[in-house]
């Protein structure tokens, strides 16, 4: 195992970790103030129901017509978030600091992520923005 993905599973232990010494509090803190390790669509199945949202990839607005699409497109911004969240840490214990090079937005980012989870469903958001990450790593040793 790498010395990276160590660095990356050490900072996922110490935030489950916090999280299991908050749940032995007296006075439980509410769901929303609790740190999660994964958005609530964290499986590639259920990523992919986030594909029939429409987004704008020039302003990254999620357009929702109903109250169901509203929920999709929540849990769309907070896959988006955590993928933001998972390079920001790969940046920080990484030199050079900026594994995605500034190439791809977060639309971008997404259908990647759909691309990925259709051809492997049975994975989920770790497994794919691993991938991503050793495709940006390929890329910028193949100098594309």
């Amino acid at each position: 195992m790498s010395l990276r993905l160590r660095t990356l599973l050490l900072i996922a232990i110490l935030l489950v970790g916090g999280n299991a010494c908050l749940a032995q509090t007296q006075t439980p803190l509410p769901p929303d103030k609790i740190v999660r390790l994964f958005p609530t669509r964290y499986k590639c199945l259920d990523l992919l129901e986030l594909e029939r949202l429409e987004v704008d990839p020039r302003t990254n607005t999620v357009r929702h017509n109903n109250p169901t699409e509203q929920q999709l497109a929540i849990d769309y911004i907070a896959a988006i978030a955590w993928l933001h969240g998972f390079f920001t840490a790969v940046n920080r214990t990484e030199p050079g600091g900026d594994a995605t090079k500034r190439t791809i937005n977060p639309s971008q980012m997404m259908a990647w992520i759909f691309s990925y989870c259709r051809t492997h469903p049975s994975a989920n958001l770790l497994d794919a923005a691993l991938e991503l990450l050793e495709a940006f790593r390929r890329d910028s040793t193949t100098g594309r």
